[in-house]
């Protein structure tokens, strides 16, 4: 008798998760298109580098021996990179709040005037959007290498694997459809009550 390989056992539902995660992370970053104009929510990057985490967390856990996936490996430190650049925005978020919400107080110390705070705040969305506009370029480039990925992965999984990764992406897939669908809720209740 065989002794069961966890790792094995459980990789095609660790790359659904991963890949849904990805999938959904890009979605939601390439939505920010519209918010260049806007104000960039902190609600919604916090949404992002939630989703890159856990796609991060299950790229590891879809790595059976180091050095034998190193495309998912590469992958892999690919996701921290998009996760480091997700931690910066809301970084400039935060700050340019920070500035806005000082009654002059914090820059007091400074000896500016509200005008410069505000000078100061606009600099900070400004580099937000820098930072988001460069995930939105560097996720076109990773476009096609992540299909071919995925399609790397299909091709070397059994068809029990795949009829696996493809249930469990679908699941995936479904949850976040619901939970988008309960986001979506207080938006349109907010839309209704501004008319």
């Amino acid at each position: 008798m065989n002794p069961i390989n966890h790792f094995e056992l459980n990789r095609p539902v660790h790359l659904a998760r991963r890949d849904a995660c990805f999938e959904r992370a890009v979605k939601l970053i390439s939505d920010q298109r519209e918010a260049q104009g806007g104000d960039l929510q902190i609600g919604d990057y916090e949404e992002i580098l939630l989703l890159l985490r856990t796609a991060r967390q299950h790229a590891h856990f879809s790595i059976r021996n180091v050095g034998r996936n190193e495309h998912d490996e590469q992958f892999s430190l690919f996701i921290n990179l998009l996760a480091g650049n997700v931690k910066a925005v809301l970084s400039m978020i935060n700050l340019k709040g920070m500035v806005e919400k000082s009654q002059g107080s914090s820059f007091g110390f400074l000896g500016v005037n509200q005008a410069s705070a505000g000078l100061q705040a606009e600099e900070y969305h400004r580099r937000a959007n820098d930072i988001v506009r460069s995930m939105q370029n560097t996720l076109s480039l990773a476009s096609e290498p992540f299909e071919n990925l995925k399609q790397e992965n299909r091709k070397t999984a059994s068809a029990e694997d795949n009829q696996r990764y493809e249930k469990a992406l679908g699941h995936f897939e479904r949850l976040a459809e619901e939970k988008q669908a309960t986001r979506r809720i207080p938006s349109i209740i907010r839309r209704f009550m501004r008319v």
